[in-house]
């Protein structure tokens, strides 16, 4: 029963996440959700150069790919481990200069933090 209960976690927040990560790096290219421009003036910064630089596609490219191995069994782990620098660095980003910003960014830290948790024995393997 407990297998059955992981399963289902597993398959339900790899499609909710991976179609979160498919609009989102859709979104970059285009352009279908306005999203406002954080406050601070650094973060402000970071975006202008980063939307100024090849890291903008770059991004989206991986979160459209991540976003899709997700949907699959056999790809969905590698789908996690592309997502992981993104998720991280999203976190990392509203952590330090953008906190309240448009809370969009909690949910798909918050689904990415279950799939850790329902993939954690797949990490534990690479970890050792």
């Amino acid at each position: 029963m407990k297998n059955i209960t992981r399963n289902t976690l597993e398959k339900l927040t790899s499609i909710i996440l991976g179609l979160l990560m498919i609009i989102f790096g859709a979104n970059k290219f285009l352009n279908f959700i306005a999203v406002e421009p954080p406050a601070d003036a650094t973060a402000q910064a970071f975006l202008g150069n980063m939307f100024s630089s090849y890291l903008f596609a770059a991004v989206a490219v991986a979160e459209l790919l991540g976003g899709i191995l997700l949907f699959f069994p056999r790809t969905r782990f590698l789908g996690f481990l592309v997502l992981f620098p993104i998720i991280f660095n999203i976190v990392a980003f509203h952590i330090a200069h953008d906190f309240v910003g448009n809370g969009i960014w909690l949910l798909p830290t918050a689904i990415f933090f279950v799939l850790t948790y329902s993939l954690k024995e797949k990490l534990i393997l690479i970890i050792k």
